[in-house]
């Protein structure tokens, strides 16, 4: 009897078993996101420079090794040449035929004014920011990349299987990932550059510096 029930249960989790065998790095990986940057528009001015992240973020943006509900967003950062003491200025932003105001905040970390717009831009259409009576029409750069978002994801999963499997319990991911581009101006680079990062729960952490044209690593930690 004990024997027919183990066969039993054996022929019905086997399914199962096979299943979730089957799930690659990179599910678990986009079944972990808590922030994925898709699109990226970028403009330089005169007195400052202005960017647009956009894609699906945490809703409470905790790092803590644990991935939540996501939410859309559009990150707009404005970094001026010279140093402002402002905690908060006014941008106006004109996306196709929408046009509004909007204050960013101060972040004291990368002295970049910043505000989330809350909606994903995957458009071709002009984005112009205007500051202090200054303008710059922004560039959907990521058009350009030869490597997507998808791509950079494939190739962190690899570069950083090892480390992700690792955290692996019971085909569930005990981590975190976040995918950003690396703002050129900000980290005085030349080009930008896809960062991955895992971040597992007991608070340790492993990158990638991901090339945005060929894919290459460019930098592991």
């Amino acid at each position: 009897m004990k024997k027919k029930l183990f066969l039993a249960l054996l022929i019905f989790c086997l399914p199962c078993i096979c299943f979730a065998c089957g799930r690659s790095t990179v599910d678990m990986i986009k079944d972990n996101l808590s922030e994925v940057t898709k699109t990226y528009y970028f403009a330089e001015g005169e007195d400052f420079y202005c960017v647009l992240s956009s894609g699906q973020r945490e809703i409470e943006y905790l790092m803590d090794g644990q991935s939540g509900e996501v939410t859309d967003f559009g990150l707009l950062n404005v970094g001026f040449y010279e140093v402002r003491t402002d905690k908060v200025i006014k941008a106006n932003v004109s996306i196709g035929r929408q046009t509004f105001e909007k204050e960013l905040e101060l972040n004291t970390l990368n002295n970049l004014y910043m505000t989330d717009l809350e909606v994903f831009y995957d458009i071709n259409e002009d984005i112009v920011v205007e500051v202090d009576g200054k303008s710059v029409i922004l560039q959907k750069l990521s058009s350009d990349f030869q490597v997507d978002y998808e791509e950079a994801l494939e190739i962190a999963s690899k570069e950083l299987k090892e480390e992700i499997v690792s955290k692996k319990h019971f085909n569930t991911l005990n981590a975190e990932c976040y995918l950003r581009i690396l703002d050129k101006k900000a980290n005085n680079f030349d080009e930008f550059f896809w960062c991955f990062t895992v971040l597992n729960n007991d608070n340790e952490s492993f990158s990638v510096i991901i090339s945005t044209q060929d894919g290459s690593i460019l930098a592991k930690s």
